[in-house]
C-alpha cells in the first residue's frame, strides 16, 4: 500500500524538514497577570502573545504554516488530536472509537458539543467536512485518499470505511478541525473566512499585521478555560519581546538560550524548556556508481565501513558545545525522539570512538580519506554545524568542503538528488511516515520515499513498510517500526545529531508547560492561585 501519512506532502517540502526551526520564531508578549479578586470576581483576566510573523489565515482557507496552524488548533477541534506530550491520540470531538473490521473505523461522537455561533455538531458536520476538505483543497484529498466511504448511523456515530487497511487513519484525521455544515453553506457565496468552530477560544477581531482578539468560548465542551481574553500582537523581533518580559509587559515569551540567565536572574520570572521532536542529522548519497559527488569512481560513501566510522567519528559532546550550548539541544540516537510511537529505546548513539573510526576507515581501504561537499542551508547555525563537523571528520583524513545554499536552491538540490553529503533536518509527528519519506527506496511517482535524499534503499525495510502499512493491531505494528529503525542503524543510513529545545521565559504566577509539538494551545495556560 503506498500512502501519505498526515502532515507529510510534497507540496511541504521546505515547511515541514525545517518546522522545529521555523517554529523557534514564535514568540510573546503579554501583561495582565492577575486573575482574580478578594472577592473571587476576575480581574483583567487575560494575556498579551506576540508572533513576528502575521498569520496566512483562517481553516481551512489558510496556508498551511506553521504559526496559523498553531492559532487555529485554539478555534477548532478534531474528532481525535495528539496527547500533550504527543506520545499518543486521545479523544477530541470523538469519545471513543473501535474497528468493526480492517477496513471500517466507527466513531462515536461527543454530544452536547456546539459551534461558537451556537449551532450544534453532529455527525453530519463530520461528515461534510471530510467531503468538503477533499472537494476543495488538493492537501486534504492527497492526506485523505483512503476513505472509500462515509456513513452517517445517526447523530453521534458515523462509520469511516476506507479501500484497504489504514492503521494511520487516525494521523490523517489529526489535521481535519471539523467545520459547521450548516455555517459553511451560509457564507460560501459571501467568501466569508471568520473561523466558527467548537474550540475553546472564538475569535473576536483581526487587523492583519496589527493584531488578533480572542475570547474563550464559555460553552466549550470540556469546560470554561481559565484565561478569558487573548491578545495576539505582531511583533518585529526577539528583542522587543524579551525587553517587554523582563520590563513587565509581557507574561510569557519564547526567547532563544542565550537569554536563559537573563531572565533567570530577573525576579518573578522563571524559565521553561521542551525538548521538540525536530531531529537534525547528516545522510549519505549511497549510489556506488555514477554518484553526484563521485561520478568517475567508486562513492566511498556507499561503503557501510565509511559511514559507520563517520559515525564513530562525531563527537557529539564537543559539537554541542562548540556550536551553542549543551543544555540547548539533546543527541539523537535515531529518526524519532522518545515522544514518537514507535521510537526504539534500545537504539544507542555509536559512541566517540576515533581508533575504531580510523580503523574502519583502513578496512574499507580509505585510509588516506577523500574529499565530499557538504550540503547545508546558509544560515550561521547550520554553517557552524557544518563546520565542527568537517573539523571532527578531518581526524579520518576526510576533507569537508562546505557548500552553504539559499533555502529552495538547497532543497532543490537534495529533492532532486544532486547531493554526496548533506545536513538536515526533519520533524514528524508519526514513525510510519518517516519511514515512508525517508528510509523506502525512493518512488516519486508514488510520492514515497521522496525525502530520501540519497537514494538509500534495503528491501528489508521496504517489505517491513508494506506490512505497517496492513497492519492494524499497535503492538505488532509498533514491533516492526522498532525493527526498520534497527535495520536502517546497522546501515547508517543516517548520522542523527540531535533534537533542539525550546525556551520560554514567564511569569512565575502563570501555570503552563510547553508542548513537544510546539504548538500554543490557549487552554493549556492558566494562572496560580
Amino acid at each position: 500500500m503506498y500512502r501519505n501519512p498526515v502532515l507529510f506532502n510534497k507540496t511541504l517540502l521546505a515547511g515541514v524538514i525545517v518546522l522545529f526551526i521555523f517554529i523557534s520564531q514564535i514568540v510573546f508578549l503579554s501583561g495582565c497577570i492577575q486573575n482574580i479578586g478578594k472577592d473571587g470576581e476576575e480581574i483583567n483576566n487575560e494575556i498579551y502573545i506576540g508572533f513576528i510573523s502575521d498569520i496566512t489565515g483562517f481553516y481551512p482557507w489558510m496556508i498551511r504554516d506553521t504559526v496559523s496552524c498553531s492559532l487555529n488548533q485554539n478555534f477548532f477541534n478534531p474528532l481525535i488530536e495528539l496527547d500533550p506530550k504527543t506520545r499518543g491520540i486521545i479523544s477530541a470531538l470523538a469519545d471513543n472509537w473501535n474497528n468493526p473490521d480492517n477496513v471500517t473505523w466507527k466513531f462515536f461522537l461527543t454530544k452536547g458539543v456546539k459551534f461558537h455561533n451556537g449551532y450544534n455538531f453532529t455527525a453530519h458536520d463530520v461528515d461534510f467536512t471530510i467531503s468538503f476538505l477533499r472537494n476543495n483543497f488538493s492537501y486534504y484529498n492527497d492526506t485523505l485518499s483512503s476513505i472509500s466511504e462515509i456513513k452517517i448511523l445517526d447523530n453521534y456515530t458515523i462509520e469511516i470505511k476506507t479501500n484497504e487497511p489504514n492503521p494511520l487513519l487516525l494521523y490523517d484525521l489529526l489535521s481535519v478541525n471539523i467545520l459547521s455544515k450548516k455555517y459553511i453553506k451560509e457564507i460560501l457565496t459571501t467568501n466569508e473566512t471568520w473561523p466558527i468552530g467548537t474550540g475553546p477560544y472564538k475569535l473576536v477581531e483581526y487587523e492583519p499585521g496589527k493584531h488578533i482578539i480572542l475570547e474563550r468560548f464559555n460553552e466549550y465542551f470540556r469546560g470554561v478555560p481559565n484565561i478569558k481574553k487573548v491578545n495576539v500582537i505582531f511583533m518585529k523581533n526577539r528583542e522587543e519581546l524579551r525587553d517587554g518580559l523582563i520590563g513587565g509587559l509581557l507574561d510569557i515569551a519564547s526567547i532563544p538560550f542565550e537569554y536563559i540567565d537573563e531572565i533567570e536572574n530577573t525576579e518573578g520570572l522563571t524559565v521553561k524548556s521542551v525538548q521538540s521532536v525536530g531531529i537534525s542529522y547528516l545522510s549519505f548519497d549511497f549510489r556506488v556508481n555514477d554518484s553526484y559527488g563521485f561520478m568517475e569512481t567508486k562513492n566511498p560513501l556507499s561503503d557501510v565501513n565509511v559511514r559507520k566510522a563517520m559515525y564513530y567519528a562525531i563527537d557529539i559532546d564537543s559539537l554541542l558545545e562548540n556550536i551553542s550550548n549543551t543544555t540547548a539541544r539533546v543527541p539523537a540516537s535515531q529518526f524519532v525522539t522518545q515522544f514518537i510511537f514507535g521510537y526504539n529505546p534500545d537504539i544507542e548513539r555509536l559512541p566517540y570512538d576515533i581508533e575504531k573510526a580510523n580503523q574502519l576507515m583502513k578496512n574499507a581501504g580509505y585510509e588516506d580519506g577523500f574529499t565530499v561537499e557538504l550540503d547545508c542551508i546558509d544560515s550561521n547555525s547550520s554553517i557552524k554545524i557544518c563546520n565542527e563537523i568537517a573539523s571532527q571528520l578531518s581526524k579520518l583524513n576526510i576533507t569537508v568542503k562546505l557548500n552553504p545554499l539559499p533555502d529552495l536552491e538547497y532543497y532543490s538540490k537534495l529533492y532532486f538528488k544532486n547531493t554526496s553529503f548533506y545536513l538536515t533536518g526533519f520533524t514528524p509527528l508519526n514513525a510510519e511516515g518517516t519511514i515512508e519519506l525517508l528510509l523506502h527506496t525512493s518512488d516519486m511517482q508514488k510520492n514515497i520515499g521522496i525525502w530520501n535524499y540519497g537514494n538509500y534503499s534495503n528491501s528489508e525495510v521496504d517489505r517491513l513498510y508494506e506490512i505497517i502499512c496492513n497492519t492494524m493491531d499497535p503492538d505488532i505494528r509498533k514491533e516492526l517500526i522498532q525493527d526498520v529503525f534497527s535495520i536502517a542503524t546497522e546501515d547508517v543510513a543516517w548520522i542523527p545529531l540531535f533534537s533542539g529545545k525550546a525556551f520560554y521565559g514567564l511569569r512565575d504566577t502563570l501555570n503552563w508547560s510547553p508542548r513537544p509539538a510546539l504548538y500554543i494551545i490557549f487552554e493549556d495556560m492558566s494562572f496560580y492561585d
